[in-house]
């Protein structure tokens, strides 16, 4: 009898089997064939080059001719070189399902880039002596002392040293992210994860939203939130096409990105090739922050930022919407000093300036398990081996904002097919900037 159940057991998993088979079978003839019957979109690049910088259109169109960069996505790059706007490219689609080409105007997602642009923000405050970046951030936000944070300073939690990149229990949730005063008082009553010591950062992934916007909203003397600061500020005087809160209105064009949020161990594995992702995967295998800061956060599939009524939520640590060229306009002005050689306005003052531009030796992110050096918001990076490093901001994916003083040079790229590559080693937008610098070296040398 036991004899009997067990191969009839067998005969049943096999029948199961043969069913599962056919099953994945018909599921691919069904999805499968249709696709690789159907023609993939035709390349698409736009835009334009000042002479000398044609190389770099040349590698933006065979990303896509090569399969670097995805036929069904679209991206964009541009670079100021000394005051001026040398690159502005785009291609590909803003939404491949309707055949939407990408445009000129097309706005996209930054993602952590958006960072970057906060950290501008509180730069402006300080350079108008409003801000002190060494006091500690209950001077400006009494209501942040709770939980032993009366110490931790301005420079402590722009460079994610506070120690909070967890929001309290049950975490945060697109509802409270809208409402700015009510997700700083929930972040003011969260106790830090370490005893702040100036050195240990943990990569406040979302957290760095909700704390930058209110402590922002108290030293403000107007009381504004970040993206209101931002638009009234930067964005309008210097002519700066990006948000931190999108307009309903500006809506119809702005890409579609990503619907689901990938794994994240699957997906780094892809990137397998990239040193940095190699490191973050040994780190995750051992540290689960990573994977706690995306529950934790409320955003745990990345196609909610598609959602026009989410859009309007001010998030200065991954909101941010614009154009690959506002972004580099505005770093591009950085690179030059502080001041717009175009119109002669000064967004910031030259030692304001030298002050973000400046690092100390990458350090250990308990958070991402890599090396990283963090400067008043910014971070620093080496994004051409052998090349000065640059000031600004990564975001997931691929996107980039930065600054290289060195060269008087301000670039940025965004996309909305998201890199598997992790932080660096890109080849997009590696190959993009070797043709940039290359063209950079030439230039200097006449």
């Amino acid at each position: 009898m036991v004899l009997y159940l067990a191969f009839s057991d067998n005969f049943s998993n096999m029948g199961l089997l043969k069913s599962g088979a056919l099953v994945g079978v018909t599921a691919i003839l069904v999805v499968g064939v249709p696709k690789l019957l159907e023609n993939p979109p035709q390349v698409f690049t736009d835009g334009s080059v000042s002479p000398g910088f044609e190389e770099v259109a040349q590698v933006f169109r065979k990303n896509f001719e090569s399969g670097r960069d995805s036929l069904y996505g679209g991206s964009a790059f541009s670079a100021y070189y000394k005051g001026k706007k040398v690159v502005d490219l785009w291609g590909g689609y803003a939404d491949a399902d309707i055949g939407q080409q990408w445009r000129q105007d097309t706005m996209s997602v930054f993602y952590s880039t958006t960072k970057g642009i906060a950290a501008i923000c509180f730069a402006l405050l300080v350079d108008r002596g409003q801000l002190n970046y060494d006091k500690a951030v209950a001077h400006y936000w009494p209501e942040f002392a709770q939980k032993g944070k009366e110490n931790i300073t301005v420079r402590e939690l722009l460079e994610h040293k506070a120690g909070l990149p967890l929001a309290p229990s049950p975490g945060l949730t697109p509802e409270l992210l809208s409402d700015v005063k009510k997700a700083g008082e929930a972040m003011a009553s969260c106790e830090p994860m370490w005893s702040p010591d100036g050195v240990t950062h943990a990569y406040h992934g979302i957290t760095f939203g909700p704390l930058t916007n209110e402590l922002l909203r108290r030293i403000d003397p107007e009381h504004r939130t970040m993206g209101r600061f931002f638009a009234e500020e930067i964005a309008k005087p210097f002519g700066i096409d990006f948000y931190i809160g999108l307009p309903l209105a500006e809506n119809y064009r702005v890409s579609r990105g990503a619907i689901k949020s990938p794994n994240v161990f699957l997906h780094l594995i892809r990137g397998i090739t990239s040193p940095t992702n190699r490191k973050a995967i040994r780190h995750f295998l051992h540290s689960d922050l990573f994977v706690r800061i995306i529950e934790n956060s409320g955003l745990q599939q990345i196609g909610i930022f598609n959602n026009p009524y989410f859009r309007v939520v001010e998030l200065p640590s991954a909101g941010g919407i614009g154009t690959a060229e506002a972004v580099a306009k505005l770093y591009g002005i950085l690179a030059m000093g502080g001041t717009d050689p175009q119109t002669n306005r000064t967004l910031l003052s030259r030692q304001i300036v030298e002050n973000l531009m400046k690092s100390d030796k990458p350090s250990l992110d308990e958070t991402l398990g890599v090396p990283i050096a963090f400067n008043l918001g910014f971070m620093a990076n080496e994004v051409v081996e052998g090349e000065m490093i640059v000031y600004g901001h990564p975001g997931v994916g691929g996107q980039m904002g930065y600054a290289d003083p060195t060269h008087q040079l301000g670039f940025a790229f965004v996309s909305t097919t998201i890199s598997p590559f992790f932080l660096k080693d890109d080849p997009r937008t590696d190959a993009l900037l070797a043709a940039l610098y290359n063209c950079v070296r030439k230039q200097e040398l006449k």
